[in-house]
């Protein structure tokens, strides 16, 4: 992720570590004609994050070559140091040693050129920034600001990489975290939502987008907020398998109430509530809407009487494993399987996706023997798109009614249900 650069004086050598490597001298991009995991150009990365403080000979031998079985590291790195010292010259960089070796120790040390990197500039800000005791939302957002990704991410299987990688994150993680609890106290709400929103680019799997969701409520933007909890949960179930948490379905209730549509007529009422395609077979939601569909079914049926079953569908192997990644092409098969229970039930019946490998099926106004013959139906469904003889699937059906008896062991709510399989199981 690219940000402006202000460059402190016209000689100067910009280095960008985080989110990337690239160097800008006067403001002008430079090239190294080098593969980003060559020996150079790891040693030029390894001193110009040292810089000043430089790295001793023994811990520099170690990084470069420590992996490795070299008969002579010391003159391996004299080799390497010349190798670099002629990019650098070939690139556009003014002539100079670039390198220095004084006291058992490696530094960068242009004679002609002044160096800034971001991360060491970002590291330095943060600290300040986390150290200072009043008036530090600036510096806060200033360190947030430099941050534009993880450190030296094409070289983050070289330990010390991963060291610093850890260490800018958490710096990060904790300038974001108090950045936004002062700007919150403060109602600085449109800036905290770009704060927000550069970290979910970065870092999408972290919930930056329970505090987007929080901005644009109180920016009074429910239907944005409803847009990003949408999008944010189905990364997270597509991407991890994971079902939203607790935090997000919190998110969810909150914005979902706040959403009003403008005063009209029955009829304009009627438009938004009807289906915008006329659609035969099972109705197909999220799993936050079969959990409130389900719960108004529950007291329902405590008035009429009528017979409602839940039905889970599992994805497995033929030794009845569940598929589990998608080697085993489970992301196809899920779409074969949503499919098939589309066209296997009644308008009136209701699903969802729960897991990767598993549907939730709502049947209302069933006997349990219709279990077996749903389930067949949607075997010559799935058998019948997919084409494949090595994926089996597997059912489970118990009674609503009975899972909301505490003698029931099959609980559900917003977290994983443990199914009763007693006389209610369909195999």
């Amino acid at each position: 992720m690219e940000k402006n650069i202000v460059l402190e004086k016209k000689d100067c050598l910009y280095v960008r570590m985080l989110g990337g490597f690239s160097l800008l001298y006067n403001e002008k991009p430079l090239s190294l004609i080098c593969n980003i995991n060559n020996k150079s150009i790891q040693l030029l990365s390894i001193l110009l994050y040292h810089g000043d403080e430089g790295i001793l000979r023994n811990k520099l031998l170690d990084i470069l070559y420590g992996r490795e079985e070299n008969a002579n590291p010391t003159n391996s790195l004299r080799a390497v140091i010349f190798r670099l010292r002629k990019l650098l010259a070939e690139s556009g960089l003014p002539k100079d040693e670039y390198i220095r070796y004084q006291n058992g120790r490696y530094y960068w040390k242009p004679d002609n050129f002044n160096t800034i990197v971001d991360a060491v500039q970002f590291e330095k800000t943060a600290v300040q920034a986390l150290e200072k005791k009043e008036e530090r939302l600036d510096l806060l957002k200033r360190a947030c600001d430099l941050y534009c990704g993880e450190f030296l991410p094409l070289m983050a299987a070289e330990d010390w990489v991963a060291v610093v990688s850890v260490r800018c994150q958490e710096l990060y993680f904790s300038c974001l975290r108090e950045a936004c609890s002062q700007m919150k106290e403060r109602g600085e709400y449109e800036e905290m939502l770009e704060l927000c929103t550069v970290a979910t680019e970065i870092y999408p799997f972290e919930e930056w987008q329970v505090l987007q969701i929080d901005c644009l409520m109180a920016l009074n933007r429910y239907k944005e907020a409803l847009n990003t909890y949408e999008h944010a949960t189905a990364m997270f179930f597509e991407e991890l398998g994971l079902s939203p948490s607790e935090k997000m379905l919190a998110r969810f209730r909150a914005m979902s109430g706040q959403i009003h549509y403008a005063a009209g007529a029955i009829t304009d009422v009627k438009d938004s509530l009807r289906e915008k395609e006329s659609a035969t077979g099972a109705y197909y939601c999220s799993y936050p809407s079969f959990i409130d569909s389900y719960r108004l079914i529950v007291r329902m049926i405590e008035r009429t009487g009528q017979s409602v079953y839940l039905m889970l569908c599992t994805l497995s192997d033929q030794d009845g494993v569940p598929l589990s990644d998608d080697r085993e092409g489970l992301s196809q098969a899920a779409e074969h399987l949503h499919c098939a229970i589309g066209r296997s039930l009644r308008r009136g019946d209701l699903y969802t996706r729960y897991s990767p490998n598993q549907f939730l099926i709502l049947l209302a106004g069933l006997c349990i023997e219709a279990g077996s013959i749903i389930s067949e139906r949607i075997d010559r469904q799935f058998k019948e798109i997919s084409g494949s003889r090595k994926i089996e699937l597997r059912y489970y059906i118990t009674s609503a009614a009975d899972m909301e008896t505490e003698e029931s062991q099959a609980h559900f709510a917003d977290k994983k249900p443990e199914w009763n399989l007693d006389r209610n199981t369909v195999d």
